[in-house]
C-alpha cells in the first residue's frame, strides 16, 4: 500500500506527492460478533458495541475484553443493529439502536427504506444510556415514545453535554439535551439527501459523526453521495448550514478528529482508512485491504499512539482469523 500525499484543495482536483511511512496494522480483539461502535476513554481502554447481539464490551490496552452491559434486558428480543457509541466523560455511554422492520427488511433490502421508516411496530429504534460502572441500560428516547426514528446511527457527545446522534435513513442528525430530557431533529441539511441517484449506489444519508473540540460544528460523513461535512453549531445551539468540506471517496462510514484537527474516516466497500488534514488540502491512505486486515471498517478510536478500528465486515472479505476484530494501525504520522 501506497501512503497517498494529495495537494491542493479536493474540490479542485487530486495530485500525487511523495509516499508517507507505512503504519503496521495488528489485530487488538477478536470477537464472536461484528463489533461496530467504538470509543475511547482516558484510562487507555476502548469500549465497543457488538452489531447482531446488542452487547457492550471494554477493551484494554492488552485486548483483554469484558462484557459490561447487553441491550437486550430493554430491548427484549427486538432483531436490529446495535450501532454506535459515544463516551460523555463520566460514566456513561451513549448507545444507538436500530430495530429492523419485519414488514420491510431495510437495509437487507435497500428501496424499502421510506417504508421501513414507516412501520409502526417497530418499537425500539433509538438511544440508550449505559452506566459503565453498574452495567445499568436505560431507553433515553426511542420510537415507542413517539420518535420517528428511521435508522440511529452514531452518537457524538459535545463539550456541553448535548448528544447528536445521526440517522442514516432519515438523512439527519438528532440531538438530545439530558438536562431537559428534550429530543429534536437538529439538522437535516441538503448535503445528507442521496437523491434518486446516489453516487455510491447505496441511498443512505449522514453516518458517522464527531463534534469539533470546540463545540462549534458537527461534522459528518455520508455514504449516498459520499463527502465530509461541516454543520456550525450557531451561539444558539441551532444548526447552521452544512458546508462540503471534502469529497473523493466511496461509502464513508465512520469519522474520528484527533487534537490537532485531522480528520480520520473509513470507507465501508472500499475497505480503506483515510487521513485528512483539518484544511481538507491533504490526505493520506492510512491502510486498505491489499495491505491491512480491513473489511468493512466502520468507528474509529485512539489507543494511546494508535488508530484503531471495528471491522463490521458486512460484506464478508475477511478470512476467518481477520473476521469480527478490532485492528489497530502504528505508525500513523500525526503531523504533515
Amino acid at each position: 500500500m501506497r501512503g497517498l500525499w494529495i495537494a491542493g484543495a479536493l474540490a479542485a482536483g487530486i495530485g500525487l506527492g511523495t509516499a508517507a511511512a507505512e503504519p503496521q496494522w495488528r489485530v487488538l480483539a477478536q470477537f464472536d460478533d461484528a463489533p461496530e461502535g467504538l470509543v475511547a476513554d482516558r484510562d487507555g481502554n476502548l469500549y465497543a458495541t457488538l452489531f447482531h447481539s446488542g452487547r457492550i464490551v471494554r477493551i484494554g490496552k492488552d485486548g483483554a475484553t469484558t462484557e459490561i452491559a447487553s441491550l437486550r434486558p430493554v430491548v427484549g428480543e427486538a432483531e436490529g443493529s446495535t450501532v454506535g457509541l459515544d463516551w460523555d466523560g463520566k460514566d456513561a455511554l451513549y448507545v444507538t439502536f436500530a430495530e429492523y422492520s419485519k414488514r420491510y427488511p431495510w437495509p437487507a433490502q435497500l428501496g424499502l427504506a421510506r417504508e421501513a421508516c414507516g412501520d409502526s411496530t417497530v418499537r425500539h429504534s433509538g438511544l440508550y444510556k449505559v452506566t459503565i460502572s453498574t452495567g445499568k441500560v436505560e431507553a433515553v428516547a426511542t420510537r415507542a415514545d413517539g420518535y420517528p426514528f428511521c435508522y440511529p446511527d452514531d452518537p457524538a457527545v459535545g463539550p456541553d453535554g448535548s448528544v447528536y446522534f445521526s440517522d442514516l435513513s432519515f438523512s439527519g442528525i438528532w440531538r438530545y439535551s439530558p438536562g431537559d430530557g428534550k429530543v429534536v431533529m437538529w439538522s437535516k441539511d441538503a448535503l445528507f439527501d442521496s437523491g434518486p441517484h446516489p453516487l455510491s449506489g447505496f441511498p443512505v444519508g449522514v453516518n458517522g459523526i464527531a463534534v469539533s473540540p470546540k463545540g462549534d460544528a458537527v461534522y459528518g460523513v455520508t455514504g449516498g453521495n459520499p463527502m465530509l461535512v461541516r454543520i456550525p453549531v450557531n451561539a444558539d445551539g441551532s444548526a447552521g448550514t452544512g458546508v462540503k468540506v471534502a469529497y473523493g471517496y466511496d461509502n464513508m462510514d465512520g469519522i474520528e478528529i484527533d487534537a490537532d484537527g485531522n480528520f480520520y474516516v473509513t470507507e465501508a466497500v472500499r475497505h480503506e482508512v483515510w487521513k485528512i488534514s483539518p484544511d481538507a488540502v491533504k490526505r493520506q491512505q492510512i491502510g486498505n485491504p491489499l495491505d491491512a486486515p480491513l473489511g468493512s471498517p466502520a468507528s474509529l478510536a485512539f489507543l494511546g499512539e494508535e488508530l484503531c478500528v471495528t471491522n463490521l465486515n458486512f460484506f464478508g472479505n475477511l478470512p476467518p482469523d481477520k473476521a469480527n476484530t478490532i485492528v489497530c494501525a502504528a505508525g500513523v504520522p500525526r503531523k504533515w
